[in-house]
C-alpha cells in the first residue's frame, strides 16, 4: 500500500459521498414537498426493522474480511465464499420469519396497518446479502474507484424511481419500491464491475475462525443501530406517525449532510489503521491528522446549521415542514460532536482488532440513551427532542476517556485539535449574531448564511491555511507497507 494508493482512495470515497450526499437531499427536497411526514414515518419504522436485521444478516463478516491479514488471495476468496453464503442463508430465513409475523411485528410496533409495507420492505433484506460482501471486499482492496460510480448510480436512482412514483401514489409505497430498486441496481453494477464472484464452496472451519471477531463486530453493529434508532423505536410508542416522520426525516437529512464527512472518510480510515495496527506511533499520528481535518470540515457545517436552521429547513424540506426547524438546528450541532469524538475514534477500535472494546463504550452510552430517551419522551416531543441531543455530551466524555485508557492517547492533544477549527467557526457566529435583527426575509436569511460560508473559508485561508497543510503533509508523509 502507498501513499498514493491511499490518498487516491480517499479522494474517490469523499467524491462518491460528496455526490451521494449531494443527490440525496435533492430526492428528498422533492419528496418532502409530495408526501407527508406520516408516509416518512411509516418508512421510519420499517427502515429500523430492516436495517437491524441487516446488521444481523452481515453478522460482521463484511469487517472480518476488510481487517483480517490473510496468507494470499486464494483464502481472502474462499472466506469471502463463505462469508457470501453465510449471509444469504441468514438473511432468507430472516425475511421468513418477517414475512410469517408480520401482523405480531406491526401490532408491537403499535399499527398493526405497518404489516403489508414491513413484509415488502424486508425483502430488501435478502437483496443486501448479494452485495454486501462484494463491497466490503472492495473497501479492502481500495477500489474506491468503482465504490464511487456504484454509490452514484444508487443516489441517482430515487430520482428516477421514487419521485415519479411518488408523483402517481401519493404514499410511502413509492419509498418502499425505490429503495428495493436502488438495492436492486447496486447488485446488478457490482456484479458488472467486481472480479469477484461467489462460487458453491463452504467450510465450517473457516466459519468457525471468522465467528469470535464477527461476533463482538456484530454486537458493535447492534449497539450502533442502538445508538441512532432506539430513540425512534421510544418515539414511536408514544407518538403518531406525523410526529416519528418529522422527527426521523429532519434528523435523517442532517446524517446525511453530516455523515458525508465520516461516511467517507471512515472506511478508507479503517483500512489504513488496519494495515499500520503494529506501529501505535503512526495510528496516534494519522489519526490526529485525519481528524483535525474533519474537524476544519464539520464544525462550520454543525454550526451553520444550527444558527441559520430557517432557511435550511426551508431549503431542504420545503414550508409545509417548519416544525422540523428546531430539530434540525440541534441534530446540526449534535451531530457534528458525534462525527468528531464518536464516528472516527470508533475507527480505532475496530482497526486494532479490538471490537469489544468499542461494544463495552456503546453498551455505556446506550444505557444512558434509553432511559434518557423515556423520561423525555413522558416530558413532551420536544424535550424528548433536546434531551436526545444533549446525550452527546456523554459521548464525548465517554469517547476521551476510552480513546486514554486503551491507547493512551492525550486527551489535551484530542480537545487541542478542536481549537483552530473553533476559532474559524466563530467567524460564522459572530455575523450570524449581528446580523440577525436585519433579517427579515428568507433571501436575505440565505444572503447571510453565504456571506458566513465565505467568511469562515476566507477566515481559514488567512489564519490557518498553514495547519490545514501541516496535517495534510502528515498524511503524505507516512510511510505504509502493504
Amino acid at each position: 500500500m502507498t501513499n498514493k494508493s491511499i490518498q487516491n482512495s480517499m479522494r474517490w470515497s469523499l467524491f462518491a459521498e460528496i455526490a451521494a450526499k449531494l443527490v440525496t437531499p435533492i430526492s428528498n427536497m422533492l419528496l418532502a414537498r409530495i408526501l407527508m411526514p406520516e408516509d416518512f414515518g411509516v418508512i421510519a419504522v420499517c427502515t429500523m426493522i430492516v436495517s437491524f436485521v441487516d446488521i444481523i444478516t452481515d453478522a460482521g463478516f463484511g469487517k472480518y474480511l476488510i481487517q483480517h491479514d490473510f496468507e494470499n488471495k486464494q483464502e481472502c476468496l474462499q472466506y469471502a465464499t463463505v462469508a457470501f453464503w453465510s449471509n444469504f442463508i441468514i438473511s432468507v430465513v430472516l425475511f421468513s420469519f418477517i414475512f410469517l409475523f408480520r401482523d405480531v411485528i406491526a401490532i408491537n410496533l403499535g399499527n398493526d396497518s405497518y404489516a403489508p409495507v414491513i413484509a415488502v420492505s424486508s425483502f430488501q433484506i435478502v437483496l443486501t446479502s448479494f452485495s454486501s460482501i462484494q463491497i466490503n471486499l472492495l473497501r479492502r482492496q481500495l477500489e474506491y474507484k468503482k465504490l464511487f460510480i456504484i454509490r452514484c448510480l444508487v443516489a441517482v436512482s430515487p430520482l428516477f424511481i421514487s419521485v415519479p412514483l411518488a408523483f402517481i401514489l401519493k404514499s410511502y409505497w413509492a419509498l418502499v419500491f425505490g429503495n428495493l430498486s436502488s438495492t436492486s441496481l447496486s447488485i446488478i453494477v457490482l456484479n458488472a464491475m467486481s472480479t469477484w464472484k461467489p462460487r458453491l464452496f463452504y467450510s465450517i472451519a473457516i466459519l468457525r475462525k471468522m465467528l469470535h471477531f464477527s461476533f463482538w463486530s456484530l454486537l458493535e453493529g447492534l449497539m450502533h443501530w442502538g445508538i441512532f434508532w432506539v430513540d425512534v423505536f421510544i418515539l414511536a410508542q408514544y407518538y403518531s406517525d406525523y410526529y416519528v416522520g418529522l422527527y426521523k426525516n429532519s434528523s435523517n437529512i442532517v446524517m446525511s449532510i453530516l455523515g458525508m464527512i465520516s461516511a467517507s472518510m471512515s472506511p478508507v480510515l479503517l483500512s489504513v489503521l488496519s494495515r499500520i495496527k503494529h506501529h501505535p506511533e503512526k495510528v496516534y499520528e494519522l489519526f490526529l491528522a485525519i481528524q483535525k481535518l474533519m474537524l476544519y470540515l464539520v464544525t462550520p457545517m454543525g454550526v451553520g446549521i444550527f444558527c441559520y436552521q430557517d432557511i435550511v429547513t426551508y431549503i431542504l424540506l420545503g414550508s409545509s415542514w417548519s416544525e422540523a426547524t428546531e430539530i434540525i438546528g440541534a441534530w446540526g450541532l449534535m451531530m457534528a460532536c458525534s462525527v468528531a469524538f464518536y464516528s472516527f475514534t470508533a475507527e480505532l477500535y475496530k482497526s486494532q482488532g479490538i471490537p469489544q472494546v468499542l461494544v463495552f463504550f456503546q453498551c455505556l452510552f446506550v444505557a444512558i440513551l434509553i432511559p434518557v430517551c423515556i423520561i423525555g419522551v413522558t416530558w413532551g416531543f420536544w424535550a424528548f427532542v433536546y434531551l436526545r441531543c444533549l446525550c452527546v455530551i456523554a459521548q464525548i466524555l465517554l469517547s476521551l476517556i476510552f480513546i486514554k485508557k486503551v491507547f493512551g492517547f492525550a486527551v489535551s492533544r484530542l480537545l487541542n485539535n478542536c481549537v483552530y477549527p473553533l476559532l474559524a467557526t466563530s467567524s460564522i457566529v459572530i455575523i450570524y449574531v449581528l446580523s440577525r435583527e436585519q433579517i427579515h426575509t428568507k433571501i436575505a436569511e440565505f444572503i447571510t448564511m453565504i456571506v458566513s460560508a465565505c467568511a469562515y473559508f476566507a477566515v481559514v485561508y488567512l489564519f490557518f491555511r498553514k495547519d490545514v497543510i501541516r496535517q495534510q503533509q502528515k498524511i503524505v508523509r507516512e510511510k505504509i507497507n502493504d
